[in-house]
């Protein structure tokens, strides 16, 4: 892969799954995020800390061309209720795995940029994960004119572990081995590329961050993402974003939010997500006038699809029990997106708080239109209360 080839798909693989897996060809991919955990009895299962961050396949596409895309979950043994994927496109079509961990995804007819969003629920948890892959126009390609072709002898391949000649030839098969999906071997081949000086080294070293991040081994991916920042990576806001997504996984808050903001300063796009992450954030410890705040930004800044800083930020008006703001957001969310759900479900619930029971039961019935078996369930149970209130 050409360097700027390069470059563009890691840059543009990273986008997290904090704007808050599987497919038989991945199922060994997978297999790495998958867990168990005590049965819920014991500690309640939070799936905004649990679900990795999205992850496409391939992120630079030609107009017509497929890729699969897939998140890692920390599942609970013994855990009662499903949960639920929903899949959308700004552009192009989900042609298989809707409602699962894993889609085919392919890229429409027009070149341009365009994002791949997932909304997972459990129970009344809902959690957002977005991922943007660029789609090119076709390429055009001119035969040469016909020649002789001299016979070539038949070469054996050789086998793919036989050493390389330089450090280059180690980072140009560890992207190789990437795009297969052999994780070890491109962790291998990482290292090996940084033992023997591979320039940009913090190239190298971002990179074997990032697949460190994937397998969800936080502390190596830190380490990895302050060397490359020590290293001036180009561009600096990204190890930046992606550590402070490895700080919120491992419950480090404070560094989350601060490398978030870091990235805000160095004015790593896309901002919205940025800004949305760090709203996620703020709401995670409480601080709920700051996630207002970073998810109002979200809005000014037009976050895709804009219905979720509108969703967020109605949830963090609920939690001050500002229920009118709330109310309007969650109003914004679906007028956006008619077909959300957790907003209807949400807003419902806010009706229902304040007394408002007919409005909370007309949403409540909009859930059991719209909504997956999982949000049905929960909008039968409002009904359900307020039946048994009258």
């Amino acid at each position: 892969m050409a360097d700027q080839n390069k470059r563009s798909f890691w840059q543009i693989m990273l986008i997290l799954g904090l704007t808050l897996l599987g497919c038989n060809s991945v199922q060994g991919y997978l297999d790495t995020y998958i867990a168990a955990q005590p049965t819920p009895t014991a500690t309640p299962f939070s799936v905004e800390e649990n679900v990795s961050e999205l992850f496409v396949g391939n992120a630079q596409l030609t107009v017509g061309d497929t890729t699969d895309a897939q998140v890692g979950v920390v599942q609970i043994v013994g855990a009662e209720i499903p949960i639920q994927y929903r899949w959308t496109t700004s552009g192009g079509e989900i042609t298989q795995g809707q409602g699962t961990c894993c889609i085919t995804y392919q890229a429409p007819n027009d070149p341009g940029s365009y994002q791949i969003a997932l909304t997972i629920t459990y129970g009344d948890q809902v959690v957002q994960r977005a991922a943007v892959v660029q789609v090119e126009g076709p390429v055009v390609t001119v035969e040469p004119t016909p020649t002789s072709t001299p016979v070539v002898p038949t070469v054996t391949p050789e086998p793919t572990d036989i050493p390389l000649a330089d450090a280059a030839a180690y980072f140009a098969r560890a992207e190789e081995r990437y795009t297969r999906r052999e994780m070890d071997g491109t962790l291998a081949d990482y290292t090996k590329a940084i033992e023997m000086g591979y320039e940009p080294l913090a190239d190298a070293y971002y990179n074997r961050g990032y697949i460190y991040y994937m397998q969800q081994d936080y502390a190596a991916a830190i380490d990895d993402f302050t060397k490359s920042i020590e290293l001036n990576y180009d561009p600096l806001g990204l190890p930046y974003y992606n550590r402070a997504n490895t700080y919120y996984y491992t419950g480090k808050n404070e560094e989350a939010i601060a490398d978030y903001t870091r990235a805000i300063e160095l004015e790593y796009d896309p901002l919205a997500y940025i800004y949305n992450s760090r709203g996620l954030t703020y709401r995670k410890i409480g601080e709920y006038d700051l996630a207002i705040a970073d998810y109002t930004k979200a809005i000014e800044l037009e976050h895709s699809p804009l219905s979720w800083p509108y969703y967020n930020r109605a949830n963090a008006f609920a939690d001050k029990e500002v229920y009118d703001q709330a109310i309007a957001d969650y109003t914004e969310a679906v007028n956006i997106d008619p077909a959300n759900a957790d907003a209807y479900l949400d807003r419902g619930r806010v009706y229902q708080t304040i007394g408002e029971t007919s409005l909370a039961k007309l949403d409540f019935n909009e859930v059991l239109i719209l909504g997956d078996d999982l949000q049905k369930k929960a909008a039968q149970t409002q009904i359900d209360e307020l039946a048994a209130a009258q």
